[in-house]
């Protein structure tokens, strides 16, 4: 019976294993690029499906299975029930919380999700993009209008109206805006002196030892904070340094 068990646990283990190993790759191409997964919420998450889907499921698959019982194919249905509940609540969080748009606002990068902009809104062709695309870059120009201005963060202030950088309203092509973009850029000098930036970060900046290519610049994320790199021809992302950014901040 033992060994029935043991079988049956090994069987649901790798069928799991084989079907969340899909969906995380599916999901990092399509929603969570790698420069941004530390400052999101995917591993909390991820956790939550792997104890659920490749812990529990299995589990319980050992506990329940017997041939000999009548209702061996009811139990199996619940934990597969349990388990699609989990792995489906688990995808729509990672949908509903997934970085849309890294907007640039003021002097700074932001990770703004899924759920908190709208699309739609965006006047500028570019930027009305469905909730299921790829994270996308954007500027969030500030009106030249005073009065406007004044309504922006009045309703900000005292109506509770999301800031200018979760407003596609307002978002501008970031290269359209680099002249602005590299005034901000950090202090490069002190950040490539840094003793305590990761492995990878010091290979990157060893790679590029010239350092004129890029801007270098804060990115808030919803788990911590980071230093995007953008090539500063293209206005891509190259990379994201895991450091907190404001010790960098030119003074």
């Amino acid at each position: 019976m033992f060994k029935q068990k043991l079988k049956a646990s090994l069987i649901h283990l790798l069928l799991s294993i084989v079907v969340v190993t899909l969906l995380i790759a599916a999901l990092i191409y399509f929603w969570y690029p790698p420069a941004y997964l530390g400052i999101t919420n995917f591993k909390d998450i991820l956790l939550l499906i792997i104890s659920i889907d490749l812990i529990l499921g299995p589990f319980l698959t050992f506990v329940v299975f017997n041939t000999a019982k009548k209702s061996l194919h009811f139990d199996l249905a619940v934990i597969a029930v349990i388990q699609i509940s989990a792995l489906a609540y688990g995808v729509n969080a990672l949908y509903q919380t997934h970085p849309l748009f890294i907007t640039y606002n003021h002097n700074s990068f932001n990770l703004i999700l899924a759920d908190e902009v709208t699309p739609k809104n965006a006047k500028n062709d570019e930027f009305n993009i469905s909730k299921f695309s790829s994270p996308k870059l954007a500027f969030a120009k500030m009106p030249s209008d005073p009065t406007k201005q004044t309504e922006i963060m009045v309703g900000v202030d005292l109506k509770g109206e999301p800031d200018i950088d979760k407003r596609a309203e307002y978002y501008e092509p970031l290269d359209e805006h680099l002249d602005t973009i590299i005034k901000s850029s950090l202090d490069t000098t002190k950040l490539f002196e840094d003793k305590n930036l990761t492995a990878s970060s010091k290979s990157f900046l060893k790679k590029y030892s010239s350092h004129d290519k890029f801007i270098f610049l804060p990115l808030e994320g919803l788990n911590g904070n980071a230093i995007i790199v953008l090539d500063k021809t293209t206005a891509e992302v190259v990379t994201t340094i895991k450091a907190n950014p404001w010790k960098f901040v030119k003074r």
